[in-house]
């Protein structure tokens, strides 16, 4: 009986934790999900640095994000276009 409750925990805890981490790195709106939007400053840390930061307002995010407005946009195929297009005319979602 021991061992069959000691099994039955384990695959509860390892389903457990698996929705963890998923919902914890899952992205909605933003670049960042729940867990890997901090930034955790425990070693290497300055003098006025806080120990938790929000990813996105770090100095190398910043630069980043920067970097990333500059890039010119890609421009859609012909192909992409036609893809698109008969998507609307068959009323399917494109995912």
């Amino acid at each position: 009986m021991k061992k069959i409750l000691f099994i039955v925990f384990l695959l509860i805890s390892t389903q457990i934790s698996t929705l963890a981490v998923n919902f914890g790195t899952y992205k909605t709106e933003t670049d960042y999900g729940l867990i890997d939007g901090f930034k955790w400053n425990f070693f290497n840390r300055d003098k006025n640095a806080p120990l938790v930061q929000l990813k996105s307002e770090t100095e190398e995010e910043k630069a980043r994000l920067e970097k990333q407005k500059d890039k010119p946009k890609e421009k859609m195929s012909d192909s992409d276009e036609i893809q698109m297009y008969r998507f609307m005319l068959e009323d399917t979602v494109a995912f």
